[in-house]
């Protein structure tokens, strides 16, 4: 059915948004920095707070959803994302921007749910995993692009003109979204009860695949954003550092759409998942380890990356195979609220321990003990979803 690989195309743009305006302000930090007096932490803080408003708005963002449809609410957390980001290239101060990311955060919260259920309500029980994976790919993308292009369009204007393009790429594609974009053509059943109730054995199957999946992103974060330094630490300069890092980023682009495929037609997601958390606590471990020794660590940092492929997708893949279709707009919104929290907690409990052990080393073992953690989850999930086994379509 060719309206769905349409409807698909149409994803990818709005998913490619979230590249673009998470890594706006990382893009730009040093111009920032100047412009308005900012430190390293404020910057820190308006990086990661944009992931802050998922914590407490995913589930209502899912009663949202259920409310006014998915096409609404994914254009409406378009123009909340975009909204703030141009409050950002206004902003005179560190509350002002502080300000403008939160609710750039509050749609890109909107965003990310719904590009997830709608790919799943069109997708579910053909061809779920490609198609997730093509949509995934587009996220480290739009972080390539941005921090690629960024930095020269502000050094040649100015850091307000840069973001500024960034608000304009951002309502470019909600006018192709509100144009195009409309709800699946069949509805769900009617939700009976409560609006915002969920059978208690798919709010379990939930909780545990948002927490694979809070792992699986926080993991990708640790891995990437504390490898340049302990390369560093080991005696590259900060280009060498930078460059030889950013391979994990760059085989993950290809491994993510080339995985959906992969898991559709093996069709086992949960082996896919034990395995490849296993092999990436490996990777976690040799990446410092090698470099004790003195062998090599770029196979490592390759490997890391084409593990996110399959790790990703499956993950994201689990609430089509545990939801009913008139369930999914809850369900995606606790799925998601899981994830927020774990990924909140997850890096910041790794920074913690290079400060208390003093080893550039300490994120991999963290990570490595995080990703272990994958195995008893998904056997808990596979364990659940045989004992409740859920209609799904």
């Amino acid at each position: 059915m060719r309206g769905r690989w349409r409807v698909l195309a149409i994803l990818c743009l709005a998913r490619t948004l979230m590249g673009l305006h998470i890594q706006v302000v990382a893009a730009v930090a040093p111009f920032l920095m100047a412009d308005l007096g900012l430190g390293y932490g404020e910057i820190g803080t308006l990086i990661g707070v944009f992931l802050l408003p998922g914590v407490v708005l995913a589930i209502p963002g899912g009663l949202v959803s259920r409310r006014f449809g998915d096409a609404r609410t994914l254009t409406g957390g378009i123009v909340l994302l975009a909204g703030g980001t141009a409050l950002l290239a206004v902003s005179d101060g560190f509350w002002s921007a502080l300000a403008a990311r939160l609710l750039s955060g509050a749609g890109g919260t909107l965003l990310t749910m719904q590009v997830a259920k709608i790919a799943t309500d069109w997708f579910a029980g053909r061809e779920l995993s490609t198609a997730l994976g093509l949509m995934m790919g587009t996220f480290p993308l739009g972080i390539a692009a941005v921090m690629a292009g960024l930095p020269v369009i502000a050094a040649a204007s100015s850091w307000r003109v840069a973001v500024a393009v960034i608000v304009g790429a951002a309502l470019v594609i909600l006018l192709v979204v509100a144009a195009v974009l409309r709800d699946p053509p069949v509805t769900a059943a009617p939700v009976s009860g409560r609006r915002w109730a969920l059978p208690r054995h798919e709010a379990l199957l939930m909780v545990v695949s948002g927490l694979i999946f809070s792992v699986v992103n926080a993991g990708l974060v640790i891995f990437t954003s504390f490898a340049p330094a302990w390369l560093r630490a080991s005696g590259l300069d900060a280009v060498q550092a930078g460059v030889l890092a950013s391979w994990t980023s760059w085989v993950m682009i290809l491994a993510l759409p080339l995985s959906g495929p992969l898991l559709d037609r093996t069709g086992r997601v949960h082996g896919w998942l034990v395995g490849g958390a296993l092999a990436a606590a490996v990777a976690c471990v040799m990446l410092p380890l090698s470099g004790l020794l003195g062998g090599p660590v770029f196979p490592w940092l390759v490997l890391f990356g084409l593990l996110m492929g399959p790790l990703a997708v499956g993950s994201m893949a689990l609430p089509g195979a545990a939801l009913r279709p008139e369930h999914r707009a809850i369900g995606f919104g606790l799925f998601f609220t899981m994830n927020y929290v774990g990924f909140g907690l997850l890096p910041a409990a790794a920074g913690i321990l290079i400060d208390i052990t003093q080893s550039a080393a300490a994120p991999f073992w963290f990570d490595a003990a995080a990703f272990l953690s994958i195995v008893p989850l998904a056997l808990l999930f596979q364990r659940l979803q045989h004992r409740a086994a859920p209609r799904t379509s």
